[in-house]
């Protein structure tokens, strides 16, 4: 078995054991090691080696699978997660860490799910529920505690966007017969999967934790983590351009009930959220247009690039609008028309994606330069200086339509705390971004890019410390819970687009060389076995 397996659980190792010799998985590419140690995870960074296709070759392993089972292999990872279950043999699996044997299937009341039943006129608090418990024995003790009562707010516990709870009978078994064979199938909302897909990184599908363990395990996923991405994430972690105010005001208009029929993308029923056609993750702008996609495609999609999405960008820019940030204009310029199909779509997006690692990066060493109230008017601070109409916004073809954008001057003291709030959390998230650890990312980096940014800061030294609020921001910033009344006071220093001193707009030049310089870099990476896609329709 795999050499790490003396770490492992027992269950896990037969579980190994039992998955490696089932059917299900017969002719699984690359299955065991030089060692005859089973490989059980084949990551997607490998760059050398005997074993460096194994990631491809069991992507397409898990294509042809798909077709047998009479699974669509389409855009997103939406195929890859019904794949992995329907072809598990018993739909349970250990975790790694703990050895806790979980249903794959969506089966754990989730937090949502949690608190609808915490409000309950009559929880009482003794009940206590701990995470993760299977919503079959979680209904069988509320029946316990509560007795028949309970069954009158099951349709209410239970109901979400897309399932009907039924009008049954005030019977335990009938009940949990109907959870068992419709809802659970059904993958509601107010449940969770016993663990994540992970086709084609693990042998079996699944990630080797389950969800019991999965804040322990993945970083990315712990608490303090998950809470961060629910506060201003995508508007404020990238530092991306665009009118943020405009196309938050958007967001929060298309949340109204009048869009929330609107039907998904992909044909699917609402509601939908917005999603922006170029990932901000990505570094494209943030910007007023979104189209429609129910929660599940929205998931799915995440932030992958495909080929409408490209091609959409390209027409948008063709009538004006600027679809790339700062960041990232350089390097899509560069590349933007090379994509003709998903492989290049997507080999694109995963291009942008180390582009943002290194320009975070980068941002992080100005920071830590201390040129605080330079690296706010990269923020497009000005744009709280508006609030924002409007005219005839309309769904076609479920994007976001609109004739004309209005404003009006605000001259209330909410810009100036939207700006504050704007500039603490761009900071935070930047801090957290590298705390957070980034798992495979590249960073490009080389004399010529270092001495470009040198230069910017042999200009940005040149600058007073003490004007337009630097040291304010720098003393401020530095505090993990900085004065909101000092941060507005400070804000207010901070030039506009239109009377930025001519050091900033110098060092912005030298900088935009720098990133010039990368985008080149990662444009001749085009070919490189660490972007290129496994291609389904060309390798079967």
């Amino acid at each position: 078995m795999a050499k790490e397996t003396k770490k492992h659980p027992k269950a896990f190792i037969e579980y190994m054991k039992f998955i490696v010799m089932h059917d299900n998985f017969k002719d699984m590419p690359d299955a065991y090691c030089n060692s005859g140690d089973v490989q059980w995870a084949t990551p997607s960074n490998r760059s050398s080696g005997k074993f460096k296709d194994s990631h491809r070759k069991r992507e397409i392993w898990w294509q042809k699978k798909a077709m047998q089972l009479g699974i669509e292999v389409d855009e997103g990872n939406a195929w890859k997660n019904r794949t992995a279950k329907v072809n598990h043999p018993t739909k349970m699996k250990p975790c790694v860490i703990c050895g806790k044997i979980m249903d794959l299937r969506y089966s754990y009341a989730n937090k949502n799910l949690i608190r609808r039943i915490q409000n309950l006129s009559y929880f009482d608090k003794s009940f206590t529920i701990e995470y993760p418990e299977h919503i079959l024995s979680l209904i069988k003790r509320l029946f316990e505690m509560y007795g028949n009562r309970i069954f009158e707010d099951l349709p209410a516990l239970l109901k979400t966007s897309s399932i009907e709870t039924p009008l049954l009978e005030p019977n335990l078994e009938t009940w949990l017969d109907w959870i068992g064979k419709k809802y659970i199938p059904a993958e509601p909302s107010m449940l969770s999967p016993g663990a994540m897909s992970n086709v084609p990184d693990r042998f079996d599908g699944f990630h080797n934790y389950n969800i019991c363990c999965r804040s322990k395990a993945d970083k990315g996923r712990s608490k303090e983590n998950l809470q961060s991405y629910n506060t201003d994430r995508r508007a404020f972690e990238y530092w991306v351009d665009g009118d943020w105010v405009a196309a938050d005001t958007l967001m929060g208009l298309i949340r109204n009930k009048k869009f929330q029929e609107e039907p998904c993308l992909n044909g699917h029923r609402g509601p939908c959220t917005a999603d922006h056609i170029g990932p901000i993750s990505l570094g494209f702008s943030h910007r007023p247009e979104f189209q429609f996609l129910c929660r599940e495609c929205n998931s799915a999609k995440n932030n992958r690039m495909f080929l409408s999405d490209v091609v959409h960008l390209r027409n948008a820019e063709y009538i004006g609008d600027t679809v790339a940030s700062w960041y990232c204009k350089a390097l899509w310029d560069l590349r933007k028309d090379y994509v003709v199909d998903e492989e290049t779509a997507h080999r694109l997006g995963k291009l942008l994606r180390d582009n943002r690692h290194t320009m975070m990066t980068m941002l992080n060493l100005i920071v830590s330069r201390g040129h605080f109230t330079f690296l706010s008017t990269l923020l497009g601070l000005s744009y709280a200086d508006y609030d924002v109409y409007f005219d005839n916004l309309r769904i076609e073809a479920h994007i976001t339509r609109f004739d004309r954008l209005l404003k009006k001057r605000r001259v209330t003291k909410y810009a100036t705390e939207q700006k504050a709030r704007r500039v603490r959390v761009a900071f935070q998230a930047l801090s957290d971004y590298t705390d957070k650890g980034k798992r495979n990312a590249l960073v490009i980096s080389s004399d010529a890019v270092m001495r470009k940014i040198d230069n910017a800061f042999e200009i940005l030294d040149q600058v007073p410390p003490t004007l337009y609020g630097n040291s304010e921001l720098a003393f401020l910033l530095s505090k993990g819970n900085p004065s909101e009344e000092k941060l507005r006071l400070a804000v207010k220093l901070i030039p506009g687009p239109t009377d930025e001193p001519k050091n900033y707009i110098d060092a912005k030049l030298q900088i935009k060389d720098a990133v010039a310089i990368i985008a080149k870099k990662f444009s001749d990476m085009w070919t490189d076995d660490r972007y290129i896609r496994p291609s389904f329709t060309d390798d079967i």
